[in-house]
C-alpha cells in the first residue's frame, strides 16, 4: 500500500504586417506529419485512494475525532470489535514482492542485537559473532565466526537470549528502507531451495505491529491518528491470507525494530506508536462478524476511491469512496501535487511507456490525444489514448498512473493540442486566417469593415459562393495586413460589403490601384437589412440554394456563428430588428421562397413571433429554430445542426471569441472551407455551452484552432478549454 512522502509554435510571416502563432503544442498541420504534441500529468494525493488516509485520519485527530470515528469514516458500515490476533510472517528481504520467488539471496549473516545477548539456532546456543547462513540445494550451511560450518536441512528457527528486548541483527540490508544491521523482535526462520534462502520474521501480531505503524505514519502525529494506524494496520495483516506478507508497500511497510539509515540517524520503534499499539491491542475493524481488509494509503487530496474504480472487480460496501474532509488540516505536501512531481512527456515518450499494452501501436507511433472515464471521487478509472496511425487504447487508470510512475490516480493531463491562427489586430487575423483557407490563390476576395459588424456578417455566403476569403478593412483607408493579403491572392473579383458609409470611396480606390485588371463589385443598400437582402439576392443568383439564415441585425454573435455554416453551403444570411421581421427579410423571403429557413437566435434577440412571419412570407415552408440560452449555447446548437445535418465534421474545431465580432466572422471561411464547427468562448472561461459541445465530440476531435491573440482568448481561457478537453 502506498505511504506518506518522508509547438508552442511561431509561424511564417504573412507579409511584413502578418504574424501567426500557434498557442500549443503543434500538431501535424503546423509542421509537418511529424509534430507531435506534449502532454502534462497533473493530480492531486498520494497513493491507492482506497479506505484510510492517512493524512485524512491526522487531519481528523487535529479536529478532535477519535480513532473509532476516523475508521468508522474511512470504512463505511464497519465498527471495532475484538479478536484472537495470529501470529505474522514477514519476508524480510525488500527486493521480494509479488510474482518474486521468496528465496531471494545465496546467503544471509546474522549476529545478536544487543551486548549481552547471544542466538540461537534451533535452540542450540552459537558462538558470539556473526554467523553466515549458505544455501546448499534444500540445505543450509551454517558458518560460526571460528569458520566451523554446520549443514542442516529443513527450516532454521533463530532466536535472541538475554537482555530486554531479545533482538536478531540482519547484517544486509532488509525491510522497507533496506538497512543493514537492521534489528528484529521475535525469530527469523531461514529456509532453503536450490541454493537460495528466504529470510523470514516470525513474531506476534502487536510485536510485528511496533515496526509497522512508525513506518506508515510519523510518530509525532496526534494519538487517535496513530491508533487508528493501528486497528487498520492490525486489520490488514489479520485479513491477508498469505502465509508470508512482504516487508514493503506490497502489503505493510515494516523495518522491524530499527536500524541506523545512511546519515547514522535511528529509525525505529517509537514509544507514541508502540503506546499506539498497545491501547488498541486486538481491536480490529469488522464489517458484520468479518475482519476487513483494511486498505490505507497517504492522502487523498480530497475524497478517496471506491475500491472498484481503481482496482475494477465487484463493489465492496465498506470501501466506498468518502470525503476526506479533515485532510487539509494535515498540510498534505502532495495536495496538489508539487512542480517537482508533474510528468511533461512528448506524445512519443508516452507511447514509449505504454508499448505491451493491448491496443497501443508499435513504434514509431505516438500519442496525439486522449479521454478520460472518471469516477464521481474524480479518481481515473480508464484512459483511452488516440494515436498518430489512428488507432486507440483503453487502459486503466491504475495501469497509466503505473506505468507513468504518478502518486495517485487522481491525475488529468493537460496538453490537447490547441493552435492559435492570430495577429496582432483583427485585421491582421483575418489576414491569418485568409492565409489558412487560401495558401496559394483564391478567386475572389470579399472585403468588409472591421469597425462595424453588419455588413460583415452577410459576407459569409457571398465569400462561399464566390469562393474567397473574407478580409477586414478600416473605413477611410485599406488596412496594411488586407493590402498585403491582396497582393499574394491576386483575386479576379473583390466584393465590398455595405455602402461608403462602411468601406469608404478611397477604401474602394486603393484597392483598384491595388488590382487594377480585378472586377470590384459593392453589394451595399441603404441600410444593414437592405446589404442583407442584396447580398441574399447575389448568393440565390449564383448558387441557388433554398435555405436561408435569419438573424439578428442588431446583436452579431448568432449570426457569426452561423458564418461557416453560411459559408460551406451557400446560405444567405438575412438580418431582421429582431422584435419583427423587417421589410427587407420579408420582400426575400416571399420572393425567393425557401423550402428551409434556419433562425439562428433565441428570445429576446429574436422574439417567438418572428417564426409565425416567417412561415407567412415563405408560404408555411419549413422552419427550424437553432438557439440556446446564451450565445455560446446558441453556437453549439448550431454546430450540432452542422455536424448531424449538413455533414460538417469535428475532427478539427474553431474557437473565436464570443465578446468582440471581427474574428468570428472572418474565421467562419476557414471553418467552412474545410466543413468544420465554428463555436464561442469567453475570454477567460469555457463557458457551459461550449463546454458540452467539447465534451460531447470530443472522441472524435484531434485539434482546436483558436481564432485570435490572448486579447480574444486568454491563456486562461485556453487552459479552460484544455481542461474540457483532458479532464
Amino acid at each position: 500500500m502506498n505511504r506518506r512522502p518522508y509547438i508552442r509554435l511561431a509561424a511564417a510571416s504573412l507579409a511584413a504586417t502578418l504574424l501567426l502563432l500557434a498557442a500549443a503544442p503543434a500538431f501535424a498541420e503546423d509542421v509537418s506529419a511529424q509534430a507531435v504534441p506534449t502532454f502534462t500529468f497533473r493530480g492531486t494525493g498520494y497513493g491507492h485512494g482506497i479506505g484510510m488516509s492517512q493524512y485524512g485520519a491526522q487531519g481528523a485527530a487535529l479536529a478532535g475525532k477519535d480513532y473509532k470515528w476516523i475508521l468508522g469514516h474511512y470504512y463505511l458500515g464497519t465498527a471495532v470489535g475484538s479478536a484472537s490476533a495470529k501470529t505474522i510472517r514477514v519476508n524480510l528481504d525488500p527486493a521480494v514482492g509479488p510474482g518474486d520467488s521468496p528465496y531471494s539471496r545465496s546467503s544471509w549473516r546474522l549476529v545478536a542485537g544487543q551486548a549481552g545477548q547471544s542466538i540461537n539456532v534451533n535452540g542450540v546456543t552459537q558462538a558470539a559473532g556473526t554467523h553466515t547462513f549458505t544455501g546448499s540445494g534444500s540445505s543450509i550451511v551454517v558458518t560460526a565466526p571460528s569458520g566451523a560450518n554446520a549443514t542442516y536441512s529443513g527450516t532454521l528457527t533463530v532466536t535472541a537470549t538475554g537482555g530486554s528486548p531479545p533482538l536478531l541483527q540482519v547484517v544486509e540490508g532488509t525491510g522497507i528502507y533496506g538497512f543493514g544491521y537492521a534489528k528484529y523482535r521475535g525469530s527469523l526462520l531461514l529456509a532453503a531451495s536450490a541454493g537460495k534462502i528466504k529470510l523470514l520474521n516470525q513474531l506476534p501480531m502487536e510485536s510485528y505491529l511496533y515496526g509497522v505503524v512508525p513506518r506508515e505514519s510519523p510518530s509525532g502525529w496526534r494519538a487517535e491518528a496513530l491508533k487508528a494506524q493501528a486497528v487498520a494496520a492490525r486489520s490488514y495483516a489479520q485479513s491477508d491470507t498469505k502465509t508470508e506478507m512482504y516487508c514493503t508497500t506490497s502489503d505493510q511497510a515494516y523495518q522491524g525494530f530499527g536500524g541506523y539509515n545512511s546519515s547514522g540517524v535511528w529509525v525505529g520503534e517509537a514509544s507514541s506508536t508502540n503506546n499506539a499499539v498497545n491501547d488498541t491491542a486486538g481491536q480490529f475493524v469488522k464489517y458484520g462478524t468479518t475482519i476487513i481488509r483494511a486498505y490505507f494509503f497517504s492522502q487523498s487530496g480530497g475524497h478517496t476511491a471506491n475500491n472498484e474504480d481503481v482496482w475494477g472487480g465487484d463493489p465492496r460496501p465498506y470501501l466506498r469512496g468518502v470525503a476526506d474532509s479533515y485532510e487539509y488540516l494535515a498540510k498534505p505536501s502532495y495536495s496538489p501535487w508539487p512542480a517537482s512531481k508533474l510528468k511533461t512527456l512528448t506524445g512519443l515518450e508516452l507511447a514509449n511507456k505504454l508499448r505491451g499494452l493491448a491496443g497501443v501501436p508499435s513504434s514509431p507511433h505516438w500519442v496525439s490525444g486522449m479521454s478520460f472515464e472518471r469516477a464521481a471521487s474524480g479518481h481515473v478509472q480508464f484512459v483511452t489514448f488516440r494515436f498518430s496511425n489512428g488507432a486507440s487504447a483503453r487502459i486503466a487508470g491504475s495501469t497509466v498512473r503505473s506505468r507513468l510512475e504518478m502518486l495517485s490516480t487522481a491525475f488529468y493531463a493537460s496538453g490537447f493540442p490547441i493552435g492559435r491562427i492570430q495577429g496582432t489586430n483583427r485585421y491582421e487575423t483575418a489576414a491569418a486566417i485568409s492565409a489558412r483557407a487560401y495558401p496559394t490563390t483564391a478567386n475572389a476576395v470579399v472585403l468588409a469593415s472591421g469597425e462595424a459588424f453588419p455588413d460583415a456578417l452577410t459576407g459569409s455566403a457571398v465569400a462561399g459562393t464566390a469562393d474567397g476569403p473574407l478580409l477586414l478593412t478600416t473605413n477611410k483607408s485599406l488596412a496594411p495586413a488586407a493590402w498585403a493579403e491582396l497582393t499574394r491572392l491576386r483575386p479576379a473579383k473583390v466584393y465590398i460589403m455595405g455602402s461608403v458609409a462602411a468601406v469608404s470611396g478611397a477604401t474602394e480606390q486603393a484597392v483598384r490601384a491595388l488590382l487594377p485588371t480585378a472586377e470590384i463589385v459593392r453589394i451595399g443598400g441603404a441600410n444593414r437589412y437592405e446589404t442583407a437582402r442584396l447580398a441574399a439576392e447575389f448568393v440565390s443568383t449564383n448558387a441557388g440554394t433554398d435555405t436561408v439564415i435569419v438573424a439578428s441585425g442588431t446583436s452579431w454573435p448568432d449570426a457569426a456563428a452561423a458564418s461557416a455554416l453560411a459559408f460551406a453551403r451557400s446560405y444567405p444570411i438575412l438580418l431582421t430588428p429582431g422584435d419583427y421581421l423587417g421589410a427587407d427579410a420579408a420582400a426575400y423571403l416571399s420572393s425567393a421562397k425557401p423550402t428551409l429557413t434556419l433562425v439562428a437566435g433565441g428570445p429576446p434577440t429574436l422574439v417567438a413571433a418572428l417564426d409565425s412571419q416567417i412561415k407567412s412570407a415563405t408560404g408555411g415552408a419549413t422552419l427550424r429554430r437553432l438557439a440556446g440560452a446564451d450565445r455560446y449555447t446558441t453556437a453549439a446548437e448550431i454546430a450540432r445542426y452542422c455536424v448531424t445535418q449538413e455533414g460538417f465534421t469535428t475532427d478539427e474545431v474553431y474557437i473565436a471569441t464570443g465578446v468582440v465580432f471581427p474574428d468570428s466572422l472572418a474565421g467562419g471561411t476557414l471553418a467552412g472551407t474545410r466543413r468544420k464547427v465554428l463555436l464561442l468562448s469567453q475570454k477567460d472561461f469555457c463557458k457551459p455551452g461550449t463546454a458540452a459541445f467539447l465534451q460531447q465530440y470530443k472522441a472524435s476531435t484531434t485539434a482546436i484552432w483558436l481564432f485570435g491573440s490572448s486579447g480574444a482568448i486568454s491563456e486562461k481561457g485556453l487552459k479552460s478549454i484544455d481542461d474540457v478537453m483532458m479532464r
